[in-house]
């Protein structure tokens, strides 16, 4: 399966697996009489596990991505939605809803699979059109879920149990989809088999299985090199102030998204009057086209890029003060809206310049390393 084919199947896994309506009703219908819990138990209860799950989890994750070689990690995220989705669509009580929160929590820190798998199968000349693409992927399938959602609850043809049923739906298929993905070879194993003659190469695929003492070796070896790695990229001003920037800014952002639907709900006053869905669904659509747009500009990042982070950073902070402070519910939407749209377009500079000052094939760890930060 060749890069393009590769990529495309990828675009469709992130497609699929943002696939889900419910998202931007979530809190709604956890406080609904479907569910039945409180804002307060939402909120000291039932969040949190999300957010410590997720933490925990990220550590394994980015260091077994690399030696995994991403796609057991993008299937333990498919697997991880089904069981959220479950819980949501099944599960009753604080309880199942804390599993509920720690199942989604894994399925987040295994994301960056599905981010980084994108690097080892392509040219690094490819990497601001890949990342471009697959971040857009992710985007449209945000775009179309939460354009449905909306038209259902507006128009009354359906209720937030439903939207949460099309989720685990969606959340189904993909898992089939990451059947298909194909495993990436480690670097050493792509050198070895282009050395290789067609004969040996034949003869090796009749070897099924791996001795336990080389993969331990393996392992081992791929420790000592992500460490040097590591040392490598500590010297890397470039990488580090990307990095710095993705850490902080990815922060901020989970905390808006986190916390952003219980500001609303303070300012909405009619509860069968909620435009959440329409919200996400504009923010989502400037973020896909932003993504895609990023990747026809022709930026000196290393010339211009301190700039831009700084001045769009600004912004950012001006518009949360204004959310903070308002209390108009349109102003707050606009807020968020412009807000998520630079975080999207620069997120996906921030993907392609890092990885393009990677020189191994540890983009799973690095990536990792940002995210856990």
């Amino acid at each position: 399966m060749d890069w393009r084919t590769t990529t495309a199947v990828l675009c469709l896994y992130g497609a699929v697996k943002e696939f889900r309506p419910a998202t931007p009703f979530l809190t709604p219908f956890l406080a609904s009489p479907e569910k039945n819990l409180t804002l307060d138990e939402l909120y000291s209860q039932v969040y949190p596990y999300w957010t410590y799950s997720y933490m925990m989890a990220l550590i394994p994750m980015f260091v077994l991505t690399d030696i995994l070689r991403y796609k057991p990690i993008v299937m333990i995220e498919a697997i991880g939605l089904v069981a959220t989705w479950s819980l949501l669509v099944f599960g009753k009580g604080v309880t199942q809803m804390q599993i509920m929160q720690v199942s989604f929590g894994v399925a987040s820190a295994a994301e960056i699979a599905y981010y980084s798998y994108i690097y080892s199968i392509v040219d690094r000349k490819h990497y601001k059109r890949a990342t471009s693409y697959i971040r857009s992927a992710a985007l449209f399938g945000k775009l179309v879920a939460f354009g449905l959602g909306q038209t259902l609850i507006s128009t009354h043809a359906s209720n937030y149990l439903v939207l949460n049923q099309i989720s685990l739906g969606a959340v189904c298929l993909v898992t089939v989809i990451a059947v298909f993905l194909p495993r990436v070879k480690s670097e050493k194993a792509k050198v070895s088999m282009r050395a290789m003659s067609i004969e040996e190469q034949q003869n090796l695929e009749l070897v099924t299985s791996v001795p336990k003492e080389k993969k331990l070796s393996y392992t081992r070896e791929y420790l000592k090199r992500s460490l040097e790695e590591l040392k490598t990229c500590s010297q890397n001003h470039e990488l580090l102030k990307w990095s710095l920037w993705w850490a902080l800014a990815s922060c901020g952002v989970y905390q808006v998204q986190n916390y952003t639907q219980s500001l609303w709900k303070e300012m909405q006053t009619d509860p069968d009057d909620v435009a959440n869905g329409v919200v996400e669904f504009v923010n989502t659509a400037l973020g896909a086209f932003l993504s895609l747009f990023i990747h026809h500009l022709s930026i000196n990042w290393a010339r211009h890029g301190q700039m831009i982070l700084f001045v769009t950073s600004a912004i950012v902070a001006g518009l949360l003060y204004v959310c903070s402070q308002t209390q108009t519910v349109m102003v707050a939407y606009v807020a968020y809206v412009v807000i998520a749209s630079i975080y999207h377009m620069l997120i996906t500079a921030a993907s392609a310049n890092v990885a393009k000052e990677l020189s191994s094939n540890n983009h799973g760890l690095i990536f990792g390393c940002n995210t856990f930060l």
